[in-house]
């Protein structure tokens, strides 16, 4: 199963941790009806998601944010979900472990 950790993009420190199990979709933003909020203004309403494909991976995808999101300091448009992946969304980095699990 993979697990998600809400870091600080200036000290890395962990805010939150959620575990990503059999979801339909899953909505990161700054709107209180997102599944996960980063309250920031450079942090669209609904800013990307995180879905299953069709062969069952996990896919984050940008909802055409007006920040962006990044992964090694280029802005992309979706990308599968693996071990180690940070991805960056406004002041907070998105960083993805196997739990094993």
């Amino acid at each position: 199963m993979m697990e998600l950790h809400i870091c600080t993009r200036t000290d890395g420190k962990v805010l939150r941790k959620f575990a990503l199990g059999d979801l339909e979709e899953l909505i990161i933003g700054r709107d209180e009806d997102c599944d996960i909020r980063i309250k920031s203004r450079v942090v669209s309403r609904e800013h990307c998601t995180i879905e299953q494909d069709s062969s069952g991976a996990l896919v984050l995808s940008d909802m055409d944010s007006t920040g962006g999101t990044f992964v090694d300091d280029k802005k992309i448009n979706s990308i599968r979900l693996e071990d180690g992946l940070e991805v960056v969304v406004g002041p907070a980095v998105l960083k993805f472990y196997d739990s094993g699990i």
